[in-house]
């Protein structure tokens, strides 16, 4: 049998299991997130059907499907939205992120981990789910609320800052650098590539898209806009930095025409396919049967994430002037993780530097913050009631 043919095979297993058990977790009001990465449990390697067993192919799924992520959350990303958000939402993403990190790298010492499964733990740790948190406040008819536009501001910072430390982590690994003089020097550099590419696409694209929209054939407006993300995802990686940073950039370039909203509407049912086949490729990576080993750093991972986020975000809103209450409300709204802690676990794999336990005791972690997320979400949103 030809590899072409293996590869629809496996394609269609993914999309008909992926459905199946995305349905059942819609039905019983769990997130889609958790549907599909029980889907890809079931149907990986090291599920009980074993339907795909070829982990390259799962590999370059999920490295599509990335690009395709990053780029819808560039498109969601204005940039006239950062000035909106201001210093208070800047801050407290930053202190977060910040005290994630440290807890993280910590937690990795503590277990006797190697420097890099500490340093990616650190950074899977460190990014709450935006995709969760704003699902949840807008089922709730939350989202013009004081502090869901407080939080979800949080959430593009937090969200920027994921794409810098994906990219220093990964230019760090390559020049097998991490010394502070090194590491700023990365991040200045990340710095020149985002302002350079952001300063041309705002010049450059509006003019582009204002052509092609001339024709008005949807098909070329759709290639151009997914060609314009795989090839800055290429050209990100190429330059030494995360494949992630360059779809991400692509996004944004493009939210800043006029045009961001029909490609947006364009390309969503493609992104919304690759995202899930995103975390079904994820899942398909966990090796589940090093759960029973490694029950303990699960437990541990996991009240880190929700106490630490917890404390980190009400240390920032206090810092901010806000009172005690309001600052418990936000911080329990922002205490689980998402789709980012998977990109740069994958980051590290890619770059043969983690172990292979990271992705089943992460994997948990996520699973179990996104189960009780919702809940969180909901009791921090009675708690800053009085305030709205």
């Amino acid at each position: 049998m030809s590899a072409g043919i293996e590869l629809v095979g496996d394609l269609g297993y993914l999309l008909l299991i992926c459905s199946g058990v995305g349905a059942l977790a819609y039905i019983l009001k769990q997130p889609l997130v958790l549907g599909f990465l029980i889907a890809g449990i079931l149907i990986g390697p090291f599920g009980p059907f074993s339907l795909i067993k070829d982990i390259d192919m799962l590999n370059n799924f999920s490295d599509i499907a990335i690009v395709l992520l990053l780029f819808g959350v560039g498109l969601s990303f204005p940039l006239r939205q950062l000035r909106a958000i201001g210093k208070v939402g800047t801050g407290i993403a930053v202190i977060e992120v910040l005290v994630m990190l440290a807890l993280g790298f910590v937690v990795g010492s503590v277990l006797g981990w190697s420097f890099y499964d500490s340093m990616f733990l650190a950074a899977a740790l460190s990014i709450s789910s935006t995709a969760i948190i704003v699902k949840v406040l807008e089922d709730m008819g939350k989202l013009e609320t004081t502090s869901a536009v407080l939080m979800i501001g949080i959430l593009v910072i937090e969200d920027l800052v994921a794409i810098v430390i994906i990219s220093a982590m990964h230019s760090g690994v390559v020049s097998g650098s991490f010394e502070f003089t090194q590491i700023l020097t990365t991040i200045g550099r990340i710095g020149l590539f985002i302002g350079g590419t952001i300063a041309a696409g705002v010049l450059i694209m509006p003019r582009l898209f204002s052509l092609i929209t001339k024709l008005e054939r949807y098909e070329v407006t759709i290639m151009f806009a997914l060609g314009t993300a795989f090839g800055l995802a290429f050209l990100s990686y190429e330059l030494g930095f995360s494949a992630a940073t360059g779809a991400f950039l692509a996004g944004v370039i493009i939210a800043g025409s006029k045009f961001s909203e029909q490609i947006s509407t364009i390309i969503s049912p493609t992104r919304e396919i690759f995202t899930a086949i995103f975390f079904v490729t994820i899942g398909a990576l966990m090796d589940m049967s090093l759960i029973s080993l490694y029950w303990v750093p699960v437990m541990i991972i996991t009240l880190v994430t929700v106490f630490g986020k917890i404390g980190g975000v009400y240390a920032g809103v206090r810092l901010f002037g806000f009172d005690k209450q309001f600052a418990i409300g936000i911080g329990l709204s922002m205490a689980q993780l998402g789709e980012f802690s998977f990109i740069v676990l994958k980051t590290g794999q890619d770059l043969g530097v983690i172990s292979s336990m990271l992705f089943p005791i992460i994997g948990m972690a996520v699973a179990l913050t996104t189960f009780v997320g919702p809940m969180l979400v909901k009791l921090g949103s009675r708690v800053v009631a009085i305030y709205e």
